[in-house]
Parts: structure tokens; sequence; C-alpha cells
């Protein structure tokens, strides 16, 4: 299954939720994440990898799918895993995107889940992926401003014949009428709501998923709800307010 997590615009915590979504989803099938924003990539960053090869040098020919892959082991908690990336990283160019939708079919055949880390906005970096992906999963904060770019996601995606699966709530303190807002304009099914933790950037400074860093916080069990909502593991998210919030810090 291909699964595209899209913003309308950047700094909503899309790459973070990626990440760790792919790491907790590697426990329910073989799992590779794709980091899709080859202009601005940050996979690479999030996991302390400094590959010699990756996706812009398979789209260039210049090395193959199975050299730019990679494997990370993890542990959470007492289980392991495998997760497998496909990072973007180099020098700034431009990079032709049309070979891409080839490379995730490619992917598909040997993975249960292609998690496509999608470049922010509506520029053709976002487009192709987005074609490319089976279910599109759109990630904003809970802010208006935020929630009117995801809604622009909507449209692009519809203007090509795809549907969003569902919007993840990010960076939530228990604004309840932002993410039933969220769900009225982007999608009735609520995938997930992932708190505000400090917790994230601790694991970031690490090079480390918070998942993996963290994994019995209360941040890691709502990215856990996330993932087994991807999977097609109905899981119930409950909107709850201010109050419990601040009672539930982690």
């Amino acid at each position: 299954m291909i699964i595209a997590i899209a913003s309308g615009k950047g700094g909503v915590g899309k790459t973070t939720i990626s990440v760790n979504v792919a790491v907790l989803l590697s426990f329910l099938g073989r799992t590779v994440v794709v980091d899709g924003d080859v202009a601005l990539p940050n996979v690479h960053v999030h996991l302390n990898l400094s590959p010699p090869a990756s996706l812009p040098e398979v789209l260039k020919g210049e090395a193959s799918l199975k050299e730019a892959i990679y494997e990370l082991p993890f542990k959470v908690g007492k289980k392991e895993t495998t997760l497998h990336i496909l990072p973007s990283s180099g020098p700034l160019e431009k990079i032709d995107l049309d070979g891409f939708p080839e490379v995730v079919k490619e992917l598909d055949k040997d993975y249960d889940f292609v998690i496509v880390d999608v470049a922010a906005g509506l520029s053709k970096y976002a487009l192709l992926p987005i074609m490319a992906s089976e279910k599109i999963y759109v990630v904003v904060n809970p802010e208006k401003a935020s929630i009117e770019d995801g809604k622009r996601v909507i449209s692009v995606a519809s203007s090509i014949g795809k549907e969003v699966s569902g919007v993840i709530v990010n960076r939530y303190k228990g604004e309840k009428a932002l993410a039933e807002l969220a769900q009225k304009e982007i999608s009735e099914n609520l995938a997930g709501i992932v708190r505000e933790s400090k917790l994230v950037k601790k694991a970031w400074e690490i090079g480390k998923p918070f998942v993996v860093a963290f994994p019995s916080s209360a941040v890691s069990k709502d990215v856990a709800k996330l993932a087994k909502n991807m999977a097609g593991m109905k899981t119930e998210i409950k909107k709850y307010g201010k109050l419990k919030y601040f009672l539930r810090l982690a």
C-alpha cells in the first residue's frame, strides 16, 4: 500500500509524523519510508543518516533502487523491528520527478507499507507523489490557517481524481473545536491526533524517532493509534479538551 503524508504548507510536523508512523507500521508489515521531498529533504536528518546514494541518484540513473535503500534496526520497548529508508539527500538541484511513480510502484511489490513523505505545498514536487499514492493523509496543526492550507490539498487531489483518506491533527493541545473543524473541512476520517510534546524535539536532537526514544510516552501512544488506523485496524480517536491535555502532558 502506497501512503502519502502531505500538507498544505511546511512546518506542521509532516516528516516527524511520517518517520514515527513508519517505525510502528514496520511491526505490522514490511515498511519503507520514502523522502519524496527531493528539494528540501529531511528524513535522513531525522534518522541520523548520511547516505552515499539516495532517491535523486535513482531518478537520474546513477544508482539502483537497491543501492539507495537503507535498513535501520529499532527496538521499541522489548520488540525489535527493521525499517527501510529511501532518502533524498545531497546538494539542492533541479530533479526530474517523472520517474517517481515507477519507483514507488516497484517498492509496492516488496513492501506492505510504502510511506511517502510528500513535499509541502502544491508544486510538482508534491503533485507527482500524491498521484502515485493509493491513500493520502493530510497533516495540519490545530490552527485555522493550517486547516485552510490543508483544504488546498483536497482541491489538488480532486483535480487528479484522488480523495483524501484522512486528516491528522499534529501538535494538539486540546483545541477540540479546531479538530472538529479539520474533520469538517478536510476529511471526516480523523486518522489521528498527535499531541504537542517536548519529547519530540528531544528525540529529533538525538537522531531517533520519538516512538523509539520514548515508547511509553503519551505522544508515542498517539502515533500508535494513527498507525493502526492507517493499517486498517480501526481505532477511535477522541477529541479531548485543554484540561485533559494539561493533565496528561508528555
